[in-house]
């Protein structure tokens, strides 16, 4: 990674309460500049060179799982984030109550995907994600993916972990992890 890259993903130690370290995560992805406390020892990059621009985060967050596995959460900075940004790659839509299932047919998907909504509250800001099972491939190997959005004024931080399970061994995921991580995210403009 290129200096220019270090000065855009930059991360600062902290002591939790419980003395359990806390990196800040400095990102700047295009007009989103925004923070994540992780407690997961996890590593961040951006990339600014290809096109769409993005960030990455990434750990082992259940380390001492019997079947462990790496999650990568990948960042987007949506500058315009319309209602159809949101459901495209959130699954979201706003309602009179608040975020919720976009219910169209391309973000439910068959039926032995389980498509569950997710909300996700910041400070500032409130959101949501979307849970769907692999239902190809090796059985084995098969996933839960978790796609988010978080709108900020006009934008919006967008991203996926493309597994936070596995499916035979889901009293291992990480799900609820990754909700804690996102939900630390803090808004810098």
């Amino acid at each position: 990674m290129n200096i220019w890259l270090l000065a855009l993903a930059t991360s600062v130690f902290t002591s939790h309460a419980y003395g359990q370290s806390v990196v800040e995560h400095q990102i700047s992805l295009d007009g989103c500049n925004f923070n994540l406390s992780d407690r997961y020892n996890g590593r961040v990059s951006v990339d600014n060179e290809s096109m769409p621009h993005s960030a990455s985060y990434i750990s082992i967050i259940n380390s001492k799982a019997r079947h462990p596995f790496e999650t990568w959460i990948q960042f987007s900075c949506e500058n315009s984030a319309s209602a159809q940004t949101l459901s495209d790659l959130g699954g979201i839509k706003t309602t009179a109550n608040g975020w919720a299932l976009d219910n169209s047919p391309k973000v439910i998907g068959e039926a032995g995907q389980h498509t569950t909504f997710h909300p996700l509250q910041g400070s500032g800001w409130s959101g949501g994600g979307v849970t769907q099972d692999d239902i190809d491939g090796d059985e084995e190997q098969r996933s839960r993916v978790f796609a988010f959005c978080i709108p900020y004024r006009q934008r919006a931080v967008c991203g996926v972990a493309r597994s936070v399970g596995y499916l035979e061994h889901l009293n291992e995921a990480v799900l609820p992890q990754v909700i804690q991580l996102l939900e630390t995210l803090k808004f810098a403009n």
